[in-house]
């Protein structure tokens, strides 16, 4: 059940590069290769970014400090 018809999605942050990928059926949050947890849906997955609860501490320490990221999964580039 991909969205969009999709497989990954990409959201360049200003810590680098995020992608959301289908794993083993869910979708995994990779950030500099590493896999931080996985969630039934992309949408699901881009709403804790935009939440800043991903379990990265890189990222999640950047709660309320950012001009800009993407609310929901539709800003991030399919690909």
């Amino acid at each position: 059940a991909q969205e969009g018809g999709a497989f990954m999605w990409k959201y360049e942050s200003p810590i680098g590069t995020m992608f959301i990928k289908s794993v083993n059926g869910r979708y995994g949050l990779f950030f500099n290769d590493e896999l931080y947890g996985t969630w039934h849906s992309p949408s699901a997955a881009a709403d804790d970014v935009y939440h800043h609860v991903t379990g990265c501490e890189e990222w999640d320490s950047l709660d309320g400090l950012l001009p800009y990221e993407p609310s929901d999964l539709s800003e991030w580039e399919e690909f």
